[in-house]
């Protein structure tokens, strides 16, 4: 099987923002998901009543209205909304190989999106379709096309209970480009993920119960190899099976509680791939405390066990935490950073994951109502689990929004990445240049 960069089963960042980069994580990780598609009348009116922050009138830059420069969507029959965009990037990488020899590439994007959403008094539907066109101006073999189609519901039993969930169906490609060696993928890589997930919630104000199921089945197809064979990646197929539990108490305006507990089953499609078969047993607990209404502190500490099947993999076991501070110094700024320790998983059947240490930074301004600046940081280390492998990386990037009308709105952003390896190959640095414009209804 030919090498990858390390190509991560979960999904480590969303971007929230109007920029490129991605904000610092918050504190809680198990089931966080379902909070997306869990809401009862109780859980939103905990939002203002037991959030200071929203009370007072305080709010991140990120959330502020922007009333004529946010689509409204198109209002269709039953209470339903639909929002269409289409957008278009170009992104020139002066190191697309991510390697200590740089070679540099144009890509341009095209990626067109629909999305069906209803907030009915009990009900909730919303479908997610988009499809994305990526061409390389000088390096034609490594163009690739994504198509996503997601859904979330919910049925609210009544004021206090909810059930829900969600499903994914997702063709995409990794892009972490290897170098031009024979026995190296000479395209980018398809990846096939299905997942659905289903949950309950019982809310009541002060108190909230979640749990819920999950299964996600990872497909990684072969593609040719500029020496022109078949690289095998089917070690990097996979069904994952999951499990989790959550209980939250809110103490008083601004200060809550919670502790979570999840279990996973880890199977490998083929034989040749049963050495990385394995169960984790995971366990959080956290807390979130408001100083004041402009400044909020959360922190979660855990422990995460993977016990393998086979004899000759090791068990593996370590402390994670992640602790998230929020400061808003005035109503036009947001600070936030976020420090972190976690297990990334990859789909490399050669490579397990590694063990993450990170700090994040960002800081937002609205430079005008419509226009919108940040500023992101990220140290990284990277032990890689099993291996002597140690990488570390420092990111830093700034983009600038401008928000032309309710249905227009342009992105510019640079990025810079350097990456020190104990091992030499896996050493570089890279910027990337970024334009984006987006239309929306």
């Amino acid at each position: 099987m030919a090498a990858r960069r390390g190509v991560l089963k979960r999904a480590i960042v969303v971007t929230i923002a109007l920029g490129a980069s991605a904000a610092p994580a918050c504190a809680q990780t198990i089931g966080e998901e379902s909070l997306g598609y869990l809401g009862t009348f109780a859980y939103k009116d905990s939002q203002t009543s037991w959030d200071q922050v929203k009370e007072f009138g305080a709010e991140t830059v990120i959330d502020h209205g922007r009333e004529g420069f946010l689509p409204n969507g198109l209002l269709l029959p039953g209470g339903h909304v639909l929002y269409p965009s289409l957008q278009a990037s170009s992104v020139y990488d002066d190191n697309i190989f991510q390697d200590p020899v740089k070679t540099g590439d144009l890509r341009s994007t095209l990626t067109g999106q629909v999305e069906l959403e209803s907030n009915l008094p009990q009900n909730m539907f919303k479908l997610t379709a988009n499809g994305q066109i990526v061409d390389f101006k000088n390096h034609p073999n490594l163009n690739f096309n994504d198509g996503l189609i997601q859904a979330q519901w919910r049925v609210e039993l009544d004021a206090a209970d909810s059930v829900g969930g969600s499903f994914k169906t997702q063709l995409a490609h990794d892009d972490n480009f290897l170098p031009i060696a024979p026995a190296n993928a000479a395209a980018a890589v398809p990846i096939w993920t299905n997942r659905a997930a289903v949950g309950y919630m019982h809310d009541i104000g002060r108190t909230s119960l979640a749990i819920g199921a999950d299964y996600t089945r990872t497909l990684v197809y072969d593609v040719p190899t500029y020496g022109g064979t078949i690289a095998d990646e089917s070690a990097s197929d996979n069904d994952l099976a999951g499990a989790f539990a959550m209980l939250t108490y809110h103490w008083s305006p601004g200060y809550s509680t919670f502790v979570a507990a999840r279990t996973e089953r880890d199977v490998g499609l083929n034989a040749h791939a049963a050495y990385n078969n394995n169960d984790t047993f995971k366990g959080e607990a956290g807390f979130k405390y408001e100083f004041d209404p402009l400044l909020q502190f959360s922190f979660t500490g855990g422990y995460e066990y993977i016990k393998f099947d086979s004899p000759l993999q090791s068990n593996f076991g370590t402390t994670t935490f992640d602790a998230n501070l929020k400061w808003l110094p005035t109503h036009r700024l947001t600070v936030q950073v976020d420090a972190s320790q976690f297990i990334q998983r990859d789909v490399d059947g050669s490579d397990f994951g590694q063990l993450s240490d990170t700090l994040t930074g960002r800081v937002q301004y609205d430079i005008y109502h419509n226009i919108l600046g940040t500023i992101d940081f990220e140290l990284q280390q990277n032990q890689y689990i099993g291996t002597d492998r140690l990488d570390k990386t420092w990111q830093a990037g700034v983009s600038l929004d401008y928000l032309f009308n309710e249905n227009l709105a342009l992105t510019l952003s640079y990025q810079h990445t350097d990456r020190v390896s104990t091992d030499s190959d896996f050493t570089f640095n890279d910027n990337r240049y970024m334009a984006r414009l987006k239309l929306s209804q």
